[in-house]
């Protein structure tokens, strides 16, 4: 993969995102299944986008309420129902209400810190997680969430940005197979999109991580260390993130509902695959992140040793020239060295024999 500049990797997880998720005081205050949006308020239409399919045609338009979904054709197709904005609560549980979604599944769509999760119920079976993509060189991330249900899904999404076009388009094909199957395959499709995007993303951090490894071994920089903590945090992030999703596909994989076709289990297993491998790469790169850490640490010590033994040496060699001179820096009247004619030479020699004889024997002791 092509390198990247540094700034642009950099802090490409706003701090604000990277933070645990808290509850709300409003929150903490209402009954379970009580529905509060948990993001920032907006004034932004929703877009209720659409897309009606089966093998033999496809559909798609964008309808202004509930009233206008319910007049669509259903009879023996699969409905698409892209739910953009997330702010408006009212418009969310009468959606909730027509697919007959419980108030504890909304609530959890409405969560923006919500943890990562697949759950079952009678008639659908629900997936909540993170998505991520890149943008302007950036990575953006916004939550995710779907209701799968026997001839419909109900996807809920904060922005109109998404990463799902390539699926749209298959649909959009006459001759995609994605059309034939039902609702569980497109959910599958989805989440394949998803874990695709992650393993993308995390390879461009393992290429900033080469990066800083190199930087370590040949030219440290003033702000390493700054740099290699922004990584591990944003890294440890993805870490927080991906393991939940694993242990959803996992759910997903082995779930015994009817909802789930058989023809869709062979590509289950293969999402499980890509999931495992983003969270062991995602482990991988953690301890990689690590070991920088430690050997970064290693190498100030040693920096640090290199100069602690300089100035050791530095003062055993001037403690015995201290002490001469102290000796005779004394103003006592009678030194009978004072009176002698060679005395200074002299006493300028013995110094500089001591001085050199103690960088010999350093030497020898190899301490030098």
């Amino acid at each position: 993969m092509k390198s990247r500049n540094p700034i642009d990797l950099f802090r490409i997880i706003p701090l604000d995102i990277i933070r645990r998720p808290r509850v709300s005081k409003e929150k903490s205050n209402l009954r379970p299944g009580s529905l509060l949006y948990t993001g920032k308020k907006k004034d932004e239409k929703i877009h209720l986008q659409t897309m009606v399919f089966n093998g033999d045609s496809c559909e798609e338009q964008e309808v202004e309420s509930i009233d206008a979904l319910k007049k669509l054709d259903l009879n023996g197709k699969t409905l698409w129902l892209n739910v953009t904005g997330l702010h408006n609560v009212a418009l969310i549980e009468e959606i909730g209400r027509h697919f007959d979604i419980l108030n504890i599944v909304l609530e959890d769509v409405l969560n923006l810190g919500q943890r990562p999760k697949w759950e079952e119920y009678d008639d659908y079976f629900f997936q909540v997680c993170k998505m991520v993509m890149t943008h302007s060189e950036k990575i953006k991330h916004e939550q995710f969430a779907m209701v799968v249900g026997k001839d419909f899904i109900v996807t809920f999404q904060e922005d109109k940005q998404d990463i799902f076009d390539g699926v749209r388009n298959r649909l959009r094909n006459p001759k995609g197979k994605i059309r034939s199957r039902k609702p569980d395959y497109l959910a599958f499709a989805l989440m394949d999109v998803i874990v695709d995007h992650y393993i993308i993303i995390i390879e461009m951090y393992g290429d900033r991580i080469d990066e800083l490894e190199n930087e370590l071994l040949d030219n440290l920089g003033s702000n390493f260390i700054h740099r290699l903590s922004t990584l591990k945090k944003e890294v440890n992030w993805l870490r927080r993130t991906v393991r939940p999703i694993k242990e959803s596909v996992i759910n997903f994989n082995k779930s015994p509902s009817s909802l789930i076709d058989k023809k869709t289990s062979p590509f289950l297993k293969d999402l499980l695959d890509h999931a495992t491998h983003l969270t062991e790469n995602v482990e991988v790169y953690m301890v990689e992140l690590k070991d920088l850490l430690d050997h970064y640490n290693n190498q100030m010590n040693n920096r640090l040793n290199d100069i602690l033994k300089v100035l050791t040496i530095f003062s055993v060699i001037f403690i015995p020239l201290t002490f001469m001179a102290g000796i005779y820096g004394m103003n006592f009247e009678y030194f009978p060295e004072l009176s002698y004619k060679y005395a200074y030479p002299i006493f300028w020699g013995a110094m500089l024999t001591v001085a050199a004889g103690m960088i010999y024997y350093f030497k020898r002791k190899g301490w030098l």
